[in-house]
Order: structure tokens, then sequence, then C-alpha cells
């Protein structure tokens, strides 16, 4: 707000003479009085006082006649309302109120002769800054008035008055506050006070809380909680979120118009305050945020608010209003989403993608404190390492985690193993619930989008032709609409075909299939750590190790306590490898390369093992060669070689160019010559290495013209090459790239190349002999 004020002017030199007397209206004004400042101080409580009740502020700044009529110039007059809308309960430091410093500070020196209010509790509501201003106004001789009466703080009725007027001011603030307390506070027991209500509520006409009538507001709600229950963690409902293309509803408020549903792209902050908020568990809560009682008290800031737990709030009302989810279930939610966060307190953790299977689990067996993972090379490990870190004692103890989780997934799988079959069925009708309230919450969404095309369809239709000015825009916002559920449609298309589409029958017998098979599942590549670690967690509440005083590095037994979350214990006993071990490829690994080698070259297996994500002992990824040293350090023969050892096929069926050139009648250039084309296909480690020849039946029936007698082979290279508009090395790279098969035609007295697309090769066409043998003459 702007200040209105007059200009003061310079300061007067002071002159010893004492300055003679002028007739004043009140006996209290002196000319001393007169020759220094009026200032007039202006202030109202609260930003919506001024905006809604200008009357007062009309009165306030009407102080300024009243100024004049004591005998002050206007240009001695001066408005402090700098203060407008701040608070004048507290110190002027806490609330910003720089318009009462600023008088304070002109009163000290002596400039103000007179300090106009309202009433005294415009200047300050709190004792120690009025006593502090009245004793600057008695030793400056400054006058105080209001809008009926002068006071001078010299004279002691006068202060005496002023201090009473103050002290009834500071019990008037606080008797108007416990009142308002008061009857707030009893309201809200009854449960009858409004709250601001999260989205899925709406307020109804006689007060209560009511379900919001939207049912895609509803549906996301519920969807919430619902895969919460089921995933765990606030992050994988978010994930569940993202991978369906699913919104959340929130509230937006706004002063004058209330609050609107907007449709906003899911966070995990939106997520953890709906599974957090008592509300959505039909519990009236007042209370549970506000400032700290025992604080200390003071004038200063009040400090930042508090958020209260359930057993501090002021009222928790049960069954106050219709529920998402219930109240048992809220806790067990609060309990879950405090025991996955370790950043306030102790505590599990919630499930990770990290290889340790037991991560959060582990309780070490000497010192009792709970155990970390400590991922390193060459191999991860649990380490007890919480009295090391706050009392500078050694490490308790360290454990690798192979053995240990080893131990713990086979006596799982033994425990779940009777319940095989309920779990594919209870799996299978949790995909088909989850995938009915994807689809229902879209088709609730394009249901929207319709609507509002429809509803601004109607809005352009009502519109007069004429009026050219608002058709335009309706005809924009009709077109914007429509634009709108077009795109939906689309979005809504590509996610029923990446997974909203219902189970066929053969992929329900698959699931029960695998998920009969849980120790297949386990193992399988596709199912990720996360996965594992959600699974133990539901039967395992924690593990405890303790490992044999052994030399380290020299190996043991590690005993394991497994404690149930039925409360059952179990004992066991793993053997723990040693630094030798450890430092060994894993059998595992061995026997993978061994049943590999027979089928695929080195670098082929260095490829899948890559993709199976196996390491080396050093925990790096497989190359060509460390693949070749590891064979040859356990005698693994290879059936794939790089160089060729004779005239035979390979195990994967390429052969030798030797080959090629004996079956078909040709030299070995030729041979290189078809390679480098693309006529063959060919597999060559590096430049100067053999090359190894695909050459199967078909390749034959292609290369002796068998297949050109049955018609295959359109064009030839010249004609391809002006049919698909490429150039002779780019014709090539297609055959080399597969797009396109080469057939080998006899035409005349001469052999010649022709050209096929791909997706016209022949498949199951049989082989008939043509009576044409095999030339030893070279194409031109």
């Amino acid at each position: 707000m702007t200040t209105q004020m007059v200009d003061a002017p310079p300061d007067a030199p002071r002159n010893p003479v004492p300055a003679p007397l002028v007739t004043v209206a009140d006996p209290k004004i002196h000319a001393r009085h007169l020759t220094r400042q009026a200032l007039i101080y202006v202030r109202q409580s609260h930003p919506n006082q001024v905006r809604h009740h200008p009357e007062s502020a009309r009165r306030q700044y009407g102080l300024t006649e009243r100024a004049q009529q004591l005998g002050w110039e206007s240009e001695e007059i001066r408005v402090i309302d700098e203060d407008q809308g701040k608070s004048g309960a507290g110190s002027a430091v806490a609330h910003g109120r720089d318009g009462f410093a600023e008088l304070v500070s002109a009163v000290g020196l002596g400039e103000v002769g007179m300090v106009l209010a309202l009433e005294v509790s415009r200047l300050a509501r709190n004792s120690a800054e009025w006593y502090r201003l009245l004793e600057l106004c008695a030793l400056s001789g400054t006058l105080i008035a209001d809008d009926a009466t002068i006071y001078d703080p010299r004279l002691f009725n006068d202060r005496l008055l002023l201090g009473l007027r103050g002290t009834i001011s500071e019990v008037e603030l606080h008797c108007i506050k416990e009142r308002l307390d008061g009857a707030r506070m009893s309201k809200a027991r009854r449960g009858e006070l409004p709250l601001r209500l999260p989205a899925g509520y709406v307020g109804g006409r006689d007060g209560q809380i009511e379900l919001d009538p939207d049912q895609e507001v509803q549906g996301a709600i519920r969807t919430i909680f619902a895969q919460f229950e089921r995933l765990g963690t606030a992050t994988a409902v978010l994930h569940f979120f993202n991978d369906h293309g699913l919104k959340i509803p929130r509230h937006r408020w706004h002063a004058e118009s209330g609050s609107h549903i907007v449709w906003m792209r899911p966070s995990y902050q939106a997520i953890h305050t709906v599974l957090m908020n008592p509300t959505y568990a039909g519990a009236y809560v007042y209370g549970r945020r506000g400032q700290d009682s025992s604080g200390p008290i003071g004038l200063g800031s009040p400090g930042a608010r508090k958020r209260f737990a359930l057993d501090q709030v002021s009222v928790l009302l049960h069954d106050h209003h219709p529920a998402y989810v219930s109240w048992e279930r809220y806790l067990a939610n609060r309990a879950t989403l405090r025991d996955n966060s370790t950043q306030f307190q102790p505590s599990r953790g919630a499930p990770r993608q990290g290889s340790g299977l037991l991560q959060g689990l582990v309780v070490c067996g000497r010192c009792g404190c709970r155990m970390r993972v400590q991922y390193g090379k060459p191999s991860a490990a649990y380490l007890c390492g919480t009295r090391h870190q706050r009392y500078g004692e050694p490490l308790c103890q360290s454990l690798t985690i192979g053995h240990v989780d080893r131990a713990v997934s086979e006596a799982f799988l033994q425990v779940i193993e009777p319940a095989q079959i309920e779990a594919a069925l209870t799996l299978a009708a949790e995909l088909e619930r989850d995938r009915v309230a994807v689809e229902r919450q879209w088709e609730l969404r394009l249901e929207r989008a319709r609507y509002e095309a429809e509803r601004a369809f109607r809005q352009y239709d009502l519109c007069e032709p004429e009026n050219r000015l608002a058709v335009r825009e309706l005809e924009g916002r009709w077109n914007a609409k429509l634009r709108a559920v077009a795109e939906l449609e689309a979005e809504y298309r590509r996610e029923q075909n990446r997974g909203l589409a219902p189970l066929t029958a053969e992929e329900k017998a698959t699931l029960h299939q695998l998920v009969g098979d849980v120790r297949a599942l386990w193992e399988a590549a596709e199912m990720c750590m996360e996965e594992r670690k959600r699974l133990v967690r539901c039967l395992i509440r924690e593990v405890v190790l303790l490992k044999d005083e052994q030399p380290r590095g020299q190996g043991g037994i590690t005993t394991l306590r497994i404690g149930w979350c039925s409360g059952a214990w179990s004992e066991l006993r793993a053997r723990r490898p040693s630094g030798a071990d450890l430092a060994s490829t894993p059998q595992l690994v061995l026997e993978r390369i061994r049943g590999l080698a027979q089928h695929h070259s080195d670098d082929q297996v260095a490829a899948i093992l890559n993709a199976e994500g196996l390491r080396t002992k050093m925990g790096l990824s497989w190359t060509y060669l460390r693949v070749g040293q590891i064979r040859l350090r356990h005698g693994i023969p290879t059936a794939c070689p790089i160089v060729p050892k004779g005239a035979g096929p390979r195990g994967d069926g390429l052969v030798p160019p030797a080959t090629v050139m004996e079956q078909v009648g040709v030299s070995r250039s030729v041979v290189g010559s078809w390679c480098r084309c693309g006529f063959l296909h060919a597999e060559q480690k590096a430049a100067l290495d053999p090359r190894w020849i695909r050459l199967t039946d078909e390749d034959q029936a292609r290369l002796d013209g068998t297949r050109a007698a049955q018609g295959y082979g359109r064009w030839r290279l010249r004609e391809a090459q002006r049919v698909f508009g490429l150039n002779e090395e780019e014709l090539y790279q297609r055959m080399r790239d597969g797009d396109l098969i080469a057939y080998r035609a006899h035409i005349g007295d001469h052999w010649e190349w022709c050209v096929d697309p791909a997706d016209q090769a022949p498949h199951d066409v049989p082989l008939q002999p043509t009576g044409i043998h095999a030339a030893s003459e070279e194409e031109e």
C-alpha cells in the first residue's frame, strides 16, 4: 500500500531562546510541540480488514484534520501507514512493523510533538512496547492523542490512564482470542468445524463430509490405496501410475472461488500425502499442525509450525464420514511407509534393486545391531559397522552375501512350495483386478473429455452467427477440446495394446504354469531383485547372522537364525567360502560356458553371459579374450573355433570357405567376393581372421540355381538398382543387412545374380531337382 503522507520540512535549528507563546486549542499543547512534527499512525491487523473494512482506515486517515485543528500546519503532519495488514500483538521486529519502528526512532530523537492514533491498540497490543513508547514520549515531551483526548505522559494521571488503556488493550486481545479458540474447539469436538478437504471429498449442504460424486476422482484415490497394499512402496505406486498413463486429482484452492479439482502428473509427494492423510480413513482430525506450546514464550516470531502425531492432536473422531480404507489399513500403511524410510530412524528401508536379498533384514548375532549391505568388488557383503561408526570400535563382522542369500532363498522356497496353486490363482486375480481398475480410470477420463467437448459445442451452437468476435473464440475452444479427445483416445489405444487387453486362455494357462513352478520363477532372469526382496519380506521378519571364529579369508560356517513373520524361528548353517573360493570363477558360470561353447564362438559366449547378467570373478563384463582364457584354464573345448581345423562344420553349423568351394565348385576369391557383397552370410572376428560361412540347404539351393529355376530372383543386379533407386554399394549393403536375398541363376551360357525382397523369400517350399548342376564358371 502506498503511504499517504505530507513531506516533512527539514529540521529547524534549535534556538535556546524560548519561543513566544501561541494560543492553542488545548492547554497541554505548547509552542514547542507545534514546532515539531505530528505523526499519525495508521494500522489494521489483517489484510482482510484492509480489503473489506475501509471505514476504519478512512477514520484513521481523517486524524490529519484533527491535527490541523490542534494547530499543526499541513507541512508538519506526516502519516505512517507502512504497517497496514500487520498484527500488533508481538514485537515490531517479529511482525515486520517498520512503521512503528520509524515512529519510535523519531520520538526518541525529539522530532515529534504529538503522536495521533485512532485508539491505543493501533500503536501496540503488548505492554512491553507500549510502556517503552510511553517512556520515550515522557523523556522527549511528546504528546499522545486519539480522536477524543490528548495525553501528556509526563503527567501522572495521564500516564496512569495511558497505562491502563494499554493493559486493557492487551487483555482485550487475549479475551477475544480465548473466546474464538474456545468456540472453534467446541465445534471441532463435535466434528462440525469445516476443514479443508482433500481430493476425493466434498462438503454436503448440511455440513457433512461426503465422497466426491465424480467417479474418476474416487477411482484414482482407491487405485492409490489398492496398489500400495499390493506393492508396498509409494515409489512403486508412482511407477504404476506412470506406466499406465494415469493422473492424480488434486484440490486447487482460491480465496474467492473456493476449490476445484485439477488433474496433475503423478508425483511421489502427492501419493505420499494421500497415503498419510487420516481423512481417507473416515477420521475427523483437528490440530495436526500448530505452534509447539512447550517452546519459549515471548514477543518474537512464533517460529515454524509443527506437525503433531495422531496421539497428540486436539480432536480425533473415528467413523466420522465415509472412508476409502479402514482405520486398521491406514495405520498399517503408515507403519509400512515409516519402515520404508531410513532417514530419521533405524528401519528396514524399502526394497531396492541391489543384489543383497536380505537388505534391511540382517541383524548381527554378536552385538545385535542391524547390518547393512556394502557393495564392492569382487563381491558384496553384509557388514556390521554401527558400533564402529558411533564409538570407533573395530568392525564386528562381515560376511559375503552369496552363501547367506542362497541358504535363505532355499528355506524360503521350501516354505512357499505347498502354496503354489493358490499363488497362481491369486496372481491371476490380482492382474485382472489391476487391468479392470486401470481400464475403468481410462473410461472415466475419456467420458470427462467427451463431456467437455460436447459442452464446448453447445456453447458454440448457442452463439449468434453474426457475433463473429465471440464465435471465433468459442470455435477455437471447441476445436481444442476435440483435439484433446482425439489425443486421449489415441493414448488409450496405445495403452490397450501395451497391457490393458484381458488375458487370453493361453496366457492364463502360461501364467498358471509359470507361477506353479515357483523355483523357476524365482530364478528367472526377468525377475528383478526388488520383487524378490518384496516376496521375502512377506514371510521373513529378520535374519540373525553369526560366523564362527576363523582367521580372515579362511572360510568356515555361518549360523543363520531366521525369524518368520508368524513368530517362529528356524536355524540354518551354511558354509562360508574362503578367499580362494571368491577369487575363482563360480561353478555356475563354468557350466554355462561349457554348454555355450558347443554351439557358439567365444565372442558370442561373452555377449550371452553379459546379457544374462553374469560377471567375472572380479565383477567385470565378459570379452572374447576372457572367455578364451577361462576355457584354456579349465580345459573347456569349443566346437566353434575362430581358426578352422579342417573342412568340417562348427558347432553352430557354419563351415569354412573350403567347404563352399568344394560343394559349389568355385574358387576361394569368388567365395570371398560373395561374402563381401552379401550373397553369402559370413562371420569374421577380425579383418585378417578366417571366415565362417553359413551353407544350409536353402543357401545351396540359392547357389546352384534351384531357387532361380523355381521363379525366385525377379531382378538382375542393375535392374534392382534402378527399381530401388540404389547405387551398387547401397544394394550390396541391403543384401548384407538381410533386406534383399540374392539368387544365382543360369542364364544362357553364364551365371548371373538376381535379387528379391526378403519378405518374398521361400518358406517351407520343397527343393525340387532341376537337372542343373553346379558349374565352375565364375559370374560375369
